[in-house]
């Protein structure tokens, strides 16, 4: 309810687009390059990006409020084709196996602590960061397009919510 209304920045994505939608607020497609002037101009109200690039685009500039609410879960994957997996050892396929988990909490590890820097210092400089303690209200007014965007992966969706 209280973006009834705003323009929330999104890129041309469906299910990005529902979510805004769900809101009750106008998802407009703004590429990242403009998306500075764009918030400057009053071209959108608010975008959404991870904590690190609000800081590096100087996004605090032109929008003095950080919204904390956790709706995103980054991932970074390693990728191979089969040939190229296919022609590893299963020794080797182990070693990359386990070095990927290695990678992964130490990439979490090193996240987090950045994100905390970052954090602290839009603190110092003022912004008005707020902590969304409890998204049920975002989660119900989003329920519809979450439930078609993961309703042929909905056992995986659940997997990565218990996660959490």
């Amino acid at each position: 309810e209280d973006l009834k209304g705003m323009k929330l920045r999104v890129s041309n994505d469906p299910i990005m687009n529902g979510m805004v939608e769900g809101l009750n607020a106008s998802p407009t497609v703004v590429s990242f390059g403009e998306l500075y002037s764009a918030l400057q101009t009053g071209v959108v109200d608010g975008a959404e990006q991870p904590v690190a690039n609000y800081k590096s685009n100087a996004f605090q500039e032109v929008a003095p409020n950080l919204i904390l609410d956790g709706h995103t879960l980054g991932a970074i994957q390693v990728i191979i084709t089969d040939e190229a997996w296919d022609k590893l050892t299963e020794e080797q396929q182990n070693i990359l196996v386990e070095a990927g988990k290695y990678a992964s909490e130490f990439n979490r590890k090193i996240s987090e602590e950045a994100e905390k820097k970052v954090l602290d210092e839009l603190k110092e400089e003022g912004i008005n960061i707020v902590e969304v303690d409890d998204i049920t209200p975002w989660q119900d007014a989003c329920k519809d397009i979450i439930s078609s965007s993961t309703a042929d992966s909905a056992e995986l969706y659940q997997k990565i919510l218990d996660m959490q």
